[in-house]
């Protein structure tokens, strides 16, 4: 028999609380919820007490933030699942962070997935480093240091978004191309990772590519047009992409 997760939750919203006590009372049975808070310091007290294995934390709580209940903690020894009403920059920095996130209101489906990476998360924490990437992307204001966290067959890669040469589309895989020459498999999607690196100077070329700007060597206007990378790989560029990468690069 599977064990329970023990969860807990903080939501500023007592309403929310209850919804979520309602959802896993009525449909996830392998839940065990150990504790609830209102504040940023029982819930600190509340998770020291309880360890919990999972953390439902709400991005915005009133006048304070999520974030601040993190950052009371030395060691973060339990998984977070953020909740948030808005597609905003914070939740672009978790996305960066590979953290979970629910949007409210949390759906069954959604909840269901979340518990099922939980149970198959690897029993080593990494949670820490997870978050204090996130962190230092919010306090460096020079991208060129911004980190993305890339959950691969073996665990997580920390890599540096300036390092990342493109991204190739493999069905619902995405194959990272980097500087070093080394190439790293996740199974987030393509359009994911264009999301959130939008503003981080890449283009999606095609379908299947999404090309870091700065590592073209050279364009070539032969068969309809095409971009060559540093490290000489060449990629066509899509027909009803054309105008607009051209006009990106001031070329038109």
């Amino acid at each position: 028999m599977t064990d329970k997760i023990s969860v807990f939750v903080v939501d500023d919203e007592q309403r929310a609380i209850e919804a979520l006590k309602k959802t896993f009372a009525d449909f996830l049975p392998n839940v065990t919820l150990v504790g609830t808070a209102n504040t940023i310091q029982d819930a600190f007290e509340g998770i020291k007490a309880n360890a919990p294995q999972l953390v439902f934390l709400d991005i915005e709580m009133g006048s304070q933030s999520g974030f601040e209940l993190l950052e009371l903690f030395d060691e973060i020894k339990f998984q977070v699942a953020f909740v948030t009403a808005h597609e905003e920059f914070a939740l672009k920095a978790i996305k960066f962070s590979a953290i979970d996130y629910i949007i409210k209101p949390a759906s069954i489906s959604d909840l269901k997935i979340l518990l099922e990476k939980v149970e198959q998360q690897p029993k080593q924490n990494l949670e820490n480093l997870k978050v204090k990437q996130m962190f230092g992307n919010f306090i460096t204001p020079d991208k060129n240091e911004h980190k993305i966290t890339i959950a691969i067959a073996e665990g997580y890669e920390f890599i540096k978004v300036s390092d990342i040469y493109y991204l190739k589309a493999d069905g619902s895989y995405t194959d990272f191309c980097l500087k070093d020459g080394k190439k790293l498999t996740t199974s987030k999607s393509l359009k994911f990772f264009e999301s959130i690196l939008e503003g981080y100077g890449f283009f999606r070329i095609h379908n299947s590519t999404l090309i870091n700007i700065k590592y073209i060597k050279r364009i070539s206007r032969a068969s309809g047009g095409s971009v060559i990378m540093e490290d000489k790989e060449e990629f066509s560029i899509s027909k009803s992409r054309k105008d607009e990468f051209m006009e990106m690069l001031a070329l038109k």
